[in-house]
């Protein structure tokens, strides 16, 4: 058997835009004890080596003082009571290949538990951002077919993770400290809502705001971006009508033009 190097590893899923971020640095600020953050790393690669830089410049986060990125890289691996990292924009089956999981211990080490977390958000607010944002990487068809096979991935109908797997669903988290709480507890985590209120300067911060309402980010109106495109034929083109079922099952009944609302000067400047 392996030498254990990390008690708790947590395999963090989700498409760009879905309020990652967000989450992730609300989990960092409750975790206790010493951590490394990976992000955005690529699927069917080393996390350590192919994890991408954040508002800092690095690729990862810790508070380890003495942690050597390279040392880690060669598999000389430093004891942390959590290892997280994250992937973007990827379909699940990637995740589940025999070959990445055969070489899991030599690229990450030993975990003692290991935890997948899949992040949701609504897809109407989730392209709304993605459109706002320029975010063009892949085409919004490809996009598309990805929350969809996570949207099913979350509602049971498809399994690619295993059934450990929690999932974290964005507006229900960014809108319900019960609901935080919840998820909390349910990862063995203590739970002081820290860092709730503040905005990731990865990419930006958010794709509408930056980093204006860092430290009062729950002024942000997350729930409401779509409305920058309620006039917009080609936005509501995205959405298919399995795409729309599966949101409600997930979110519940997607909105309409109708409910469209005049913003307020202030909030447009």
């Amino acid at each position: 058997m392996s030498r254990i190097v990390n008690a708790n590893e947590w395999r963090i899923v989700g498409m760009s835009r879905s309020g990652n971020h967000a989450v992730i640095n609300w989990l960092l600020a409750h975790l206790e004890g010493q951590f490394c953050f990976l992000n955005c790393v690529e699927p069917k690669q080393n996390p350590y080596q192919s994890s991408r830089p954040m508002g800092s410049g690095l690729s990862y986060e810790t508070n380890i003082p003495q942690l050597n990125l390279q040392a880690e890289r060669l598999g000389e691996f430093s004891r942390k009571d959590y290892l997280l990292y994250s992937y973007e924009d990827c379909f699940l089956g990637l995740l589940r290949k025999a070959a990445v999981e055969f070489r899991h211990d030599e690229w990450l080490g030993a975990s003692a538990e290991r935890q997948d977390l899949l992040i949701l958000r609504d897809p109407f607010n989730l392209f709304a951002s993605r459109v706002h944002f320029g975010l063009n990487h892949i085409p919004h068809a490809r996009a598309m077919k990805i929350w969809k096979q996570h949207a099913r991935e979350a509602l049971g109908i498809r399994r690619f993770l295993p059934s450990s797997r929690r999932v974290i669903l964005f507006n229900s988290w960014v809108t319900c400290s019960d609901y935080r709480r919840q998820i909390a507890e349910q990862l063995g985590l203590r739970f002081t809502d820290a860092a709730i209120n503040d905005v990731a300067d990865t990419a930006g911060g958010s794709s509408f705001d930056g980093l204006k309402h860092h430290g009062n980010a729950s002024h942000m109106r997350v729930l409401d971006r779509w409305q920058e495109f309620a006039e917009d034929d080609g936005y509501w083109q995205l959405f298919d009508d399995e795409l729309i079922e599966l949101s409600t099952e997930l979110f519940g009944p997607p909105p309409t033009r109708a409910q469209s609302v005049e913003r307020p000067l202030s909030e447009v400047l």
